[in-house]
Formats: structure tokens, C-alpha cells, sequence
């Protein structure tokens, strides 16, 4: 963090720009601990990736499920095995989790309670 000289750029530019950059200073320094928070959430994602339930079905289901082709099979899409999306399985639990659920409600009373 590093000071900033308010007074000087009121003095300089104005009342308003001077407003702008202490608002910009205070909001800044405002979404650390939103980014502490997000960041916890995350690593609670990667820390707990291997108990995701849905995601390990997904990959241990070898070629038990087959799905029907994403366009026509007649312009060259194929059926694909379900366990083909195991890496996108994994990875949409680090974005989607139970944490996801506690960061948006910490999300939505900080934003209220800061501005």
C-alpha cells in the first residue's frame, strides 16, 4: 500500500478528481478482505476436489454411458462416452461448491455494508 498524496492532487486537479481518487483508495482498500475470502473459497475447492461425488461418477463411469452426438451425425459428430468430460467435471467443482454458496451471501452483505 502506498500513500497517497490527497491533498495534493485536490490542490492540483480539483474537488472532484481529488473525490474520485480517495473513493477509488477506499474501494480498493476495501475488496482485500473480499479477495481473502475468495481466494479461501477457492483453495476449499481445491483441497476437497477429490470428495466431489458427481465428478468421480462421471469418471469412473468408463464407457457405461453413451451420449448422442452435439450436431448432426451426418456432418460428422460422433457419440461420446459421459467419462469424456471428467477434467471439466473436476474443474467446474472448484467454481461451483458449497463455498460458492457462503462467498455469494458474504458477497452480497459486503457490498451493502461497505458502500
Amino acid at each position: 500500500y502506498k500513500y497517497q498524496p490527497l491533498d495534493h492532487i485536490r490542490e492540483y486537479f480539483g474537488e472532484k478528481i481529488g473525490i474520485y481518487f480517495a473513493w477509488l483508495g477506499l474501494y480498493t482498500a476495501n475488496l482485500i478482505p473480499a479477495a481473502v475470502v475468495g481466494l479461501l473459497v477457492f483453495m476449499y475447492g481445491v483441497v476437497t476436489m477429490g470428495t466431489n461425488v458427481p465428478a468421480r461418477e462421471v469418471c469412473n463411469s468408463a464407457g457405461d454411458f453413451v451420449m448422442c452426438p452435439l450436431c448432426d451425425e451426418n456432418i460428422g459428430c460422433a457419440y461420446w462416452n459421459l467419462s469424456d468430460t471428467c477434467t471439466q467435471a473436476k474443474l467446474a467443482y472448484l467454481f461451483d461448491n458449497e463455498g460458492t454458496v457462503f462467498f455469494s451471501v458474504f458477497m452480497s452483505l459486503w457490498d451493502c455494508l461497505s458502500l
